[in-house]
């Protein structure tokens, strides 16, 4: 082979590898696109830009287990000092920071109405602290929020007032904890946090996953985490 006709061997072979790996490339954006999409909407467009971020927003992912962050930052105001422990194994999580979503351990629709309507009775009895408006974080579902910004925890003000939420596809929640609750809850297994809490704006490192209840006892830990969550950023501890 003349040095004339290895290059040109040479420059077809790059040819071919570089159109191997572009289809590659391609084939495992379409399949990952289409496994998000499947996920339903959540805080990002459902669209191929919205995908994009979602993908670099990858790159930022903390590990969602470890409570080593909140090692030095226990504070007077724990209140779940008497958390069971969750039994079993932990639901698998998807991929995915946004939205953040469970992929098997799923609730019933009966659960799931269950749960909606500890959210809506909590809010109804405390209707003078609490609201319902539309979550910063989801940007497409209710949530949670203090009435009134004036005199609540400065976490509340990050948070912008949210404080729990509910995603209707899966049954699972997002709650904002006390760093020693958000502490206890993820070590008695209950949840995780969410993998950019703590990186983007707004999203406090105590923005905790919480795994829907599979049970009526289940149902009763969610009740308190609630309960937790809201007197620890609207400060009323009579809930």
């Amino acid at each position: 082979m003349t040095d004339g006709e290895f290059n040109q061997w040479l420059w077809s072979s790059m040819v071919v590898l570089g159109c191997g790996i572009a289809a590659g490339v391609l084939l495992w954006a379409l399949q990952d696109y289409r496994k998000w999409r499947s996920l339903g909407k959540g805080g990002l467009p459902a669209n191929v830009a919205g995908w994009a971020v979602m993908t670099a927003l990858r790159l930022l992912k903390r590990d969602p287990i470890s409570t080593r962050q909140y090692d030095h930052r226990h504070t007077a105001d724990a209140r779940l000092t008497a958390l069971p422990q969750r039994t079993g194994l932990r639901p698998s999580i998807a991929v995915y920071p946004v939205p953040h979503r469970q992929m098997d351990q799923l609730p019933g629709p009966e659960m799931q109405q269950k749960v909606e309507r500890l959210f809506a009775q909590t809010v109804a009895q405390a209707s003078n602290l609490l609201t319902f408006q539309l979550s910063k974080f989801e940007t497409r579902h209710q949530a949670v929020f203090a009435r009134d910004l004036t005199h609540v925890h400065p976490l509340a003000q990050e948070t912008r007032g949210e404080i729990a939420h509910i995603h209707p596809s899966d049954g699972s929640m997002h709650m904002i904890f006390s760093p020693s609750d958000a502490k206890a809850v993820i070590e008695a297994g209950w949840g995780e946090r969410h993998p950019l809490a703590g990186v983007l704006p707004h999203m406090h490192d105590t923005y905790v996953f919480i795994y829907p209840p599979r049970s009526e006892e289940e149902l009763a830990v969610v009740a308190s985490l609630l309960q937790a969550a809201i007197a620890a950023l609207a400060g009323d501890s009579s809930l």
